[in-house]
């Protein structure tokens, strides 16, 4: 099996302020990264990764298919979902220790989890994400919308499904009416807030072939 997939990055601050914390995202091949940081550190610990995975056999990238499994590491509130036959199959779980305090690399006691699934089946979507899609897109919002996508057109463009999700991401997220992941979580905490939280998006579509 192999797979295709399509991303797609829509900033909050439409280029402004470079030197502050940012989305980062690669695919190379069969595996991708999505990381959130001060924009140096996060493209060194991208362009490690590949450069790891390159020099060490049996290295576990952090989304890598390895004989026909997914193999994940993820820590804080990036994430992603497989799907299978139109339904929701796993949701990666948020690593936070409380409201707005997401596990982060290089914390004493922060540590990724490790995930490896069932084998894949041709069919089976893929979509990642940083914190700016799962906070204001709950999982079967997605999903709805992957399917509707899929249904207009059976052979779609990764790209073009990657983009339709972070546009959706982007426009919940200044919409200060609906409720959001980010508001129930407020609202879990004993906290005030309506509607998404602003912030860079990043959507990945990955589609599993034979």
């Amino acid at each position: 099996m192999r797979m295709i997939s399509g991303s797609k990055f829509i900033s909050s601050k439409d280029g402004k302020n470079p030197k502050k914390k940012g989305d980062v995202h690669v695919k190379h091949g069969q595996t991708f990264v999505i990381a959130h940081g001060s924009c140096q550190f996060v493209t060194d610990l991208v362009s490690n990764c590949f450069h790891i995975a390159n020099k060490i056999k049996g290295f576990i990238n952090p989304i890598d298919l390895l004989k026909h499994c997914l193999h994940a590491v993820n820590i804080g509130d990036n994430g992603f979902i497989l799907l299978r036959n139109e339904e929701i199959l796993y949701e990666s779980p948020v690593q936070q220790h409380t409201y707005k305090t997401p596990y982060q690399l290089g914390a004493a006691n922060d540590s990724p989890e490790e995930i490896k699934l069932t084998e894949l089946e041709p069919g089976d979507i893929i979509i990642a994400g940083s914190a700016g899609l799962f906070n204001n897109l709950f999982t079967h919002e997605i999903k709805d919308l992957v399917i509707k996508e899929i249904r207009k057109d059976p052979a779609p463009s990764p790209d073009m499904i990657a983009a339709e999700i972070a546009k959706n991401a982007i426009e919940r997220s200044i919409d200060q009416c609906r409720f959001t992941p980010y508001s129930k979580a407020a609202w879990q905490a004993g906290k005030r807030h309506k509607g998404g939280k602003m912030g860079d998006v990043t959507a990945i579509f990955a589609f599993i072939l034979p």
